[in-house]
């Protein structure tokens, strides 16, 4: 099937549980649940100890994780890639969370992230 076919509610069934785990890793501090739906590509760009920086960069300047709101869905024949405005406790500005999502052998990956 073609990520082209699928309308947003198909891409939100799959994104929002992957995003889910990912910010509850985040706020937990838990590598295991924050890369689960990671593809080997995106395992392969860091690990625990990167993770945990990470974390204590985004405690220090954004606080805890909380809603968000999608922004937009892009789709190729074989990804999808959404972008939400991503709620943190600590700040007033706004921060994007990007994920795209990749057909590979018939599952889907995050195959990219993005907190900015």
């Amino acid at each position: 099937m073609s990520c082209l076919e699928l309308d947003d509610n198909d891409i939100l069934k799959v994104a929002n549980p992957m995003m889910d785990d990912i910010i509850r890793g985040v706020a937990r501090r838990d590598y295991s649940l924050y890369s689960c739906h990671f593809s080997v590509d995106l395992k392969s760009l860091g690990g625990p100890d990167d993770f945990l920086a990470q974390c204590d960069k985004y405690a220090a300047d954004w606080g805890s994780p909380g809603e968000r709101d999608l922004v937009a869905i892009f789709r190729k024949q074989k990804s999808f890639t959404l972008i939400w405005n991503q709620r943190f406790s600590g700040t007033d500005g706004q921060v994007m969370s990007m994920m795209s999502v990749a057909l590979k052998g018939g599952r889907y990956f995050v195959d990219q992230l993005l907190l900015h």
